[in-house]
């Protein structure tokens, strides 16, 4: 899917989807206030668009339509303070002849479920029972979500239904099921990599990356490697709708090739030397990857932008382990229960920064019964055959970080993000030297690899006081362009660096 398939968007139709888009308790009626987006002059744009009265790069899109058309649907049934308001009955009153005359079929069918809608091949006829119990508020099995999922992939049937589909599943809340479906449709759970290590950890960010606080993650991978413990990243370049600093472009502005393949990232993350690798989902799942076009037009972030965080895409003989973020409540049991379901030993989803799992050097306000705070941390771990659960709140002041505000970085970009990273792990003290150890510390304690809290501590700033961090993180930059047969053009130069392991058991 590129962005030649779709027109516009239109960004005057695209704030409409941003308030009408969201489920039956956060959904804002249009024209309620005089600031509002006026719907009468939404479906204006919409119809203006069918008719190609607007230049091509200001038409509202197919994809666009279909997620308005299915959120106005399913609001029909939502709660008074959510329906729809006085101004949007009388818009769409206002514009029924000339909506029925000029939309395309599968719109009308959108906007009224009880029409048929003939389908253009069997993919399509997929996606269309999909969506009839879509609008109807109910959910999908496990089969149909990945059938569905697989023909949006795919590229197959109209662009309307794909936004439909999305956004209507969005608005309904996705079941664990469905969660599944999307998961697995991005990447099929027969594709897991085999790995010879002893134990591996996948950490799961959020792909649409960091746009306020520094994103420590790469590092924290370099300094659990420099202990022996393997670990996986993953994600993309950039997504909408925050396009914000990912891994993969802090990785780039290192020197790093990105391009790896599965078993090429597979070969580092066994490499002692080495110990960790990224992937990138345009290499594990082109067709996922392509569909972020469609996150652009829908406004809204897809069902799987939650479930693509806890892919899964290697496993090993010894202890397997998963580092989730989230942001939004309800996700926690969708992804603790993703981890059980595939044998993870243990699994730990953080309420972190930007929805990531980066721990702050801030509490702030503890959690209560209602609401959960930054630092939050929920999980479980196997100990001896049982499984031990946990809900507590990380307060840095007892890993001996007093800050009392979280620290913004100066600059927000990849490049100095790379800058940070490198310099913290060279030795550099000061707040992001602090908020990697803390991060690397506190989960490898609440995963189990170290049970006193202040050996943890100790160990991560071994691993860099030692140098091994780094030299780890420059092995890991080398290594990848090795891999790839082209010089490595990363910040350290052209120094060959001496990787070593420091041992899991080393004394601190």
């Amino acid at each position: 899917m590129t962005n030649e398939r779709y027109t516009g968007p239109n960004l005057e139709v695209l704030e409409a989807q941003s308030r009408v888009c969201t489920g039956p308790h956060q959904s804002r009626p249009l024209g309620v206030k005089p600031a509002d987006p006026r719907p009468g002059r939404i479906l204006e744009l919409i119809l203006r668009s069918v008719r190609e009265e607007l230049p091509e790069t200001m038409r509202a899109s197919p994809v666009q339509m279909g997620a308005f058309f299915v959120a106005m649907t399913l609001r029909r049934g939502f709660p008074s303070r959510t329906r729809w308001s006085c101004a949007e009955t009388e818009a769409f009153e206002g514009n029924r002849e000339a909506l029925r005359q000029c939309l395309p079929k599968e719109m009308l069918f959108l906007l009224d479920p009880s029409s048929k809608l003939r389908p253009q091949d069997d993919q399509e006829a997929v996606l269309i029972s999909a969506l009839g119990k879509v609008l109807a508020g109910d959910h999908l099995s496990y089969g149909e979500t990945r059938r569905m999922c697989g023909v949006i992939l795919g590229g197959h049937g109209r662009a309307a239904l794909y936004g439909a589909a999305l956004i209507g599943q969005r608005m309904n809340r996705e079941t664990y099921d469905e969660a599944r479906g999307y998961l697995d449709a991005a990447f099929d759970p027969s594709g897991v990599v085999a790995l010879n290590v002893g134990s591996l950890t996948h950490f799961g960010e959020p792909y649409d990356g960091s746009k306020r606080y520094f994103r420590p993650t790469l590092f924290v991978a370099a300094a659990r490697a420099a202990l022996g413990r393997p670990t996986v990243l993953h994600g993309v370049d950039g997504m909408p709708p925050k396009w914000g600093v990912t891994d993969e472009q802090i990785l780039k502005a290192l020197g790093a090739n990105v391009d790896l393949s599965l078993d090429q990232a597979g070969g580092l993350i066994e490499n002692p030397e080495v110990g960790f690798a990224y992937v990138s989902q345009r290499i594990f799942s082109p067709a996922a990857y392509a569909s972020r076009e469609l996150r652009t037009h829908i406004g809204k972030r897809p069902p799987w932008a939650a479930t693509e965080k806890a892919q899964q895409l290697f496993a090993c003989p010894g202890e397997n382990h998963m580092v989730v973020g989230y942001y939004h409540p309800g996700y926690e049991d969708m992804f603790l229960q993703l981890a059980v379901d595939r044998g993870f030993n243990s699994c730990l989803v953080v309420k972190g920064m930007e929805g990531g799992s980066s721990l702050g050097l801030r509490l702030g306000k503890p959690s209560d019964g209602e609401r959960k705070a930054i630092n939050n941390v929920r999980g479980f771990r196997t100990v001896d055959g049982r499984i031990e659960t946990y809900d507590r709140d990380v307060d840095p002041v007892d890993a001996g970080f007093g800050y009392e505000l979280q620290p913004r970085p100066e600059s927000v970009s990849a490049d100095a993000f790379a800058r940070a990273g490198f310099a913290a792990l060279s030795g550099k003290k000061g707040w992001i030297y602090d908020q990697i150890v803390l991060n690397a510390a506190a989960k490898d304690n609440l995963l189990g690899f170290d049970a006193d809290p202040s050996t943890a501590i100790e160990r991560a700033r071994y691993a860099i006081e030692s140098g091994s961090a780094l030299t780890h993180l420059k092995a890991y930059v080398d290594a990848s362009n090795g891999i790839a047969g082209r010089a490595s053009r990363s910040l350290h130069g052209a120094v060959r660096p001496q990787p070593h392991v420091i041992s899991r058991d080393h004394p601190v």
